[in-house]
C-alpha cells in the first residue's frame, strides 16, 4: 500500500519466466464493473495485492497506479496467468490496459481436460487440496449483500492473493496435464489467441438491423402458433 512497495512488487514480477494475476471488482458485468484491486503472484505462497477502489483502508490511487501497472502488463517478455482471462482483460481494457501475454489461462485448461467444476475454488479443492475462503463470507449474501469495495483492504487483500496464488499453482499441474493429454497446440495456437479476439468482439458488440429482426420475430411466432 505504498509507492516503495509497488516499485519492489514491480520489479519482481518484471523479472519473473510469468506470473499470475486476477482482478476484484464491483460487479459481474465487466463492462459495468469497476476495478477495486489487483493481485499478482509469482511463486507459490507469495502473493501482492494493490488496492485502488476500497472504500476505507490504506490504498493506492487509480490515477498513480494505473501508468506503472499499464507497463508492466502490456510487457511480452513475461508470461501471463489468469483464471478465466477473459473477464479479467475485459476490465482491464476499460482502464486502457492490453495484457500482452497471457499465454494460460486455467479455466480454459479446465475446461479441455473435461473437468466439470472449473471455477476456481472448485479446482484448488479438487486439484491442490486447498480450501479457499467463499466471497459470500467478504461481501454477504441476499438483499444484505454488499460489494467488493465496501469490503476493507484488510480482508480483501488476502483473498486477492489467494486467487492469483492459487492461479498460478493450477497453472504449474494443468499445463502438465495439458500437454500429456496433446493438447499443448490447441490450447497454444487456438485456445489463447482466441481470448483476445472475443474480448474485442464483446467490446464492439455487432450491427443488427432491428426492423429485420421484429419480421423475424413475427414470423417464427406465426410459425409457432
Amino acid at each position: 500500500d505504498t509507492p516503495e512497495k509497488l516499485e519492489h512488487m514491480l520489479e519482481e514480477l518484471s523479472n519473473a519466466p510469468n506470473y499470475a494475476f486476477d482482478t476484484e471488482t464491483t460487479a459481474i458485468d465487466p463492462m459495468r464493473a469497476d476495478l477495486v484491486g489487483l493481485s499478482f503472484s509469482t511463486v507459490p505462497g507469495k502473493a501482492w495485492y494493490v488496492p485502488v477502489g476500497h472504500q476505507e483502508g490504506a490504498q493506492l490511487t487509480l490515477e498513480g497506479v494505473l501508468p506503472q501497472i499499464r507497463t508492466l502488463m502490456q510487457g511480452t517478455k513475461v508470461g501471463q496467468t489468469a483464471h478465466n482471462a477473459n473477464y479479467d482483460m475485459t476490465i482491464l481494457g476499460n482502464y486502457g490496459i492490453s495484457p500482452g501475454k497471457v499465454d494460460f489461462d486455467t479455466m480454459v485448461a479446465a475446461h479441455l481436460l473435461g473437468r466439470k467444476g472449473i471455477g476456481l475454488k472448485n479446482l484448488a479443492m479438487e486439484i491442490l487440496g486447498v480450501e479457499m475462503t467463499p466471497i459470500s463470507d467478504l461481501i454477504g449474501t441476499g438483499k444484505k449483500q454488499i460489494t467488493m469495495d465496501q469490503v476493507s483492504v484488510e480482508k480483501a487483500a488476502p483473498y486477492a492473493c489467494a486467487d492469483a496464488d492459487m492461479t498460478g499453482r493450477l497453472r504449474t499441474i494443468l499445463e502438465k496435464q495439458i500437454f500429456t493429454r496433446g493438447f499443448g497446440n490447441l490450447m497454444a495456437t487456438v485456445e489463447m489467441p482466441l481470448v483476445p479476439v472475443l474480448v474485442e468482439m464483446q467490446r464492439n458488440g455487432i450491427f443488427a438491423e432491428s426492423g429485420t429482426l421484429g419480421e423475424m420475430s413475427l414470423g417464427l411466432d406465426l410459425q409457432m402458433k
